[in-house]
């Protein structure tokens, strides 16, 4: 099997399935309760959560909460600091959590104010940033790596241009894609309101993520009927889950270096062989989205988004799962919708453009010869699919 869809989830790592089991098996005990084995529970999620603000470089000025992954640690925040009138802004690029959760808002009279018809090449146009003071904005959510475009927002840039020009606003990131492929400066911190992260991101379990927060700020809970976590996120705390997200972040961490120059070389060849494969086909046209950049503070190089029209990107996808190839068109979130891609179509695409994309995602357990392998049979397919397309194209 090749699995080149990493940005949807990533396999766990050996030592963190072990970790998990074994968790589960010995320490099973409520971590809210008040015995010897309660309390040894807690205490090991107290540890973890140390180690976690360690590894990451978070300052105690800021509250780590467990959640059940990105999506809810997007919601939590921007729900439970918002709501109901908070003026909130956005690019229009982001994943459905942020996006949904500033919709949800819209029914309270709470308008979020877009910077789509603003933004450049699919990251912040700082040029936008006075007309946030200008609008009163309280609240800027951004990707901080865009889960299909793998465009980047860098934080202190952001940072740094907000307290320029729009000091009252503060901003909140989705580091989902981010964790272990792009170096965490610690003083983005500071700086930062909110951040999220995966757990399957990064190689650990589905069903646990983070919340990281400025502990000035007020949350309102979004669940109701316990005092854990500060009394803001609710629930039994889910200890092996916990455990495997610490180890996780560990070696993401401490492999960011070297997790970076693999997927920099990995994105050269398989753009190198797309572009060498066009000069043999000439009827295959190639649009990359957006448009290459190995500045790795405007494009993280794990991630890949073309375009090749005529021919749908969902057909080749399968086509390349009959060989045992994975691929992606997009957000896992968004993939039973046969609409095609919000995001891309935001950042100019036409919708057949849209429709005619796959998404290439890599991780550190990725090689050159996949990528070889995926060129081959990529390009087998559309040869084979480029006739029939063309005809239904020319019939419009």
């Amino acid at each position: 099997m090749i699995y080149l869809d990493n940005a949807a989830t990533t396999p766990m790592d050996e030592d963190v399935v072990g970790r998990v089991h074994e968790s589960m098996r010995d320490i099973f005990a409520n971590s809210g309760t008040r015995y010897r084995i309660g309390l040894d529970a807690k205490r090991l999620i107290e540890k973890s959560t140390e180690s976690i603000a360690e590894y990451l470089g978070i300052p105690s000025t800021h509250r780590i909460l467990f959640t059940s992954g990105g999506t809810e640690s997007n919601n939590l925040f921007i729900k439970g600091l918002c709501f109901p009138d908070k003026k909130t802004a956005f690019l229009g690029l982001e994943h459905p959590s942020i996006t949904e959760s500033l919709a949800f808002l819209q029914q309270f009279g709470n308008e979020p104010f877009s910077l789509l018809p603003l933004q450049k090449k699919g990251r912040l146009d700082f040029n936008s940033i006075p007309i946030l003071k200008e609008k009163r904005v309280k609240l800027l959510c951004l990707s901080h790596v865009n889960n299909e475009l793998g465009t980047v927002n860098d934080p202190l840039q952001v940072i740094s241009a907000l307290a320029k020009e729009s000091p009252n606003t503060k901003l909140f990131l989705d580091g989902v894609q981010a964790i272990g492929k792009l170096k965490l400066d610690g003083d983005m911190w500071k700086g930062l309101a909110g951040y999220s992260i995966s757990g399957h991101k990064i190689h650990g379990p589905k069903g646990i993520g983070l919340l990281i927060y400025d502990s000035k700020l007020v949350l309102n809970p979004q669940m109701h009927g316990g005092k854990q976590q500060f009394g803001v996120r609710s629930g039994t705390l889910p200890l092996p889950l916990i455990v495997g997200l610490e180890i996780a972040i560990k070696h993401a961490v401490a492999r960011t270096e070297q997790t970076q120059k693999h997927l920099q070389g990995l994105c050269r060849h398989l753009i190198e062989g797309l572009k060498k494969m066009q000069e043999r086909f000439p009827e295959l046209r190639i649009r990359f989205n957006p448009l290459v950049d190995e500045d790795e503070t405007r494009q993280f190089s794990g991630m890949v988004n073309f375009s090749f029209p005529p021919v749908e990107g969902e057909v080749i996808l399968h086509h390349l799962e009959a060989k045992d190839i994975f691929v992606g068109l997009g957000s896992a979130c968004s993939a039973q919708s046969r609409e095609p891609s919000k995001i891309l179509m935001g950042i100019g695409l036409s919708e057949e453009q849209a429709r005619c994309s796959l998404r290439i995602s890599f991780s550190r357990n990725n090689t050159t010869d996949e990528i070889d392998q995926f060129l081959e049979a990529f390009g087998e397919a559309y040869q084979a699919l480029y006739p029939t397309f063309l005809q239904k194209a020319e019939h419009r």
